[in-house]
């Protein structure tokens, strides 16, 4: 058995940027990943063989969400892809299951990305004059 297949079929896509506010939360994350360079974030090109590994802007943008939201299961992180707007917005409408994420999460690659993240974030709130070079701290709390 096959799945259905229509070529003439009319599509209806919705387009995600309306929806959002300008000042959602979706959208600076979205931003902040964005100004992240390139050869940071493609470091790991992953494995030679097999299928094309995610692009890892995008797990980092559905990471940072997640997190925002206190949400740090997998499954709930999976669940959010499906049901979340802002969280499809910025997974550009692709759904990851809940083993990409917790691998990704996992990897190597994504430890170091999420410390070039914190000194990446560290610097724009220098640079917009939010926190002073004296001192960061980390409550671990």
């Amino acid at each position: 058995m096959y799945q259905n297949y229509t070529i003439g079929q009319t599509k209806f896509v919705l387009n995600y940027n309306y929806d959002l506010p300008q000042n959602h939360i979706a959208r600076l994350i979205g931003d902040f990943v964005d100004s992240i360079p390139q050869n940071v974030l493609l470091e790991d090109s992953g494995a030679a063989t097999g299928r094309p590994s995610s692009h890892p802007a995008i797990m980092l943008k559905i990471l940072l969400f997640a997190y925002a939201r206190q949400t740090y299961s997998g499954r709930k992180i999976e669940m959010m892809l499906d049901e979340n707007l802002p969280m499809r917005w910025l997974a550009h409408d692709y759904t990851y299951s809940y083993h990409t994420i917790n691998n990704f999460r996992r990897s190597q690659h994504a430890s170091k990305l999420i410390k070039h993240a914190f000194v990446y974030f560290t610097m724009a709130l220098k640079d917009h004059g939010l926190i002073q070079n004296d001192a960061v701290f980390i409550d671990g709390t």
